[in-house]
């Protein structure tokens, strides 16, 4: 049975978006969203770029202290308000019990301005990582039992504790675990040296 000159029109109009709908789908080059687990995949079908999501998340501002450690130095600094406190100290970066709960006498203040108080609360505000390793492999402990830096940040309702492993092959990162938990996080040695860095500066 032939179709009626206007019935095929339209058949033809349809199949013609249809057409239209699937070309459409397989060219489209608007970035790809997914969340799954603390990351985010984005890209095309030939490029995907993974964006690993903040291991925490404060306000600076509800940043109250930050005390730092560094075992092979021996250094204890302890921020508060606008102040740095330096102290010797002679313990490990394994738990928080000792370097957190003593408070040694300090034997060199560093006052900070304004603006560089500000900065280092925006600094461990939040962890962006580099790379997630949720399965450590056999053999490996990235330095992470014998930490060679450790820093615990205090707010008004949250405790938090950083513990930093050995550097990664490149030198620009650090192997990092939260609160003695996996996973490990490789993050910027930036939230390593930045405290560090006061003990040869001043």
């Amino acid at each position: 049975m032939e179709l009626h000159p206007a019935a095929k029109k339209s058949v033809l109009a349809t199949a013609g978006l249809f057409l239209l709908f699937l070309a459409i789908q397989f060219t489209d080059t608007s970035p790809h969203h997914h969340h799954s687990e603390g990351i985010e995949i984005q890209g095309h079908e030939d490029h995907i770029h993974v964006i690993y999501r903040s291991v925490y998340e404060l306000e600076p501002e509800q940043i109250q202290t930050i005390t730092a450690y560094f075992p092979q130095q021996h250094a204890r600094l302890f921020f508060e308000d606008n102040r740095i406190e330096i102290s010797n100290l002679q313990s490990s970066c394994r738990d928080i019990r000792e370097w957190v709960t003593h408070s040694p006498e300090a034997n060199r203040h560093i006052e900070l301005t304004e603006r560089e108080a500000t900065e280092l609360r925006n600094l461990y505000s939040n962890i962006n990582p580099d790379f997630r390793i949720d399965q450590i492999p056999a053999g490996e402990d990235f330095g992470l039992p014998e930490p060679e830096a450790c820093i615990y940040l205090h707010t008004e309702d949250q405790q938090i504790f950083l513990q930093f492993g050995i550097e990664s092959a490149q030198g620009f990162s650090r192997y990092m675990r939260i609160n003695q938990t996996e996973p490990v996080y490789i993050v910027s040695r930036y939230f390593f040296t930045t405290f560090k860095e006061f003990l040869s500066k001043y």
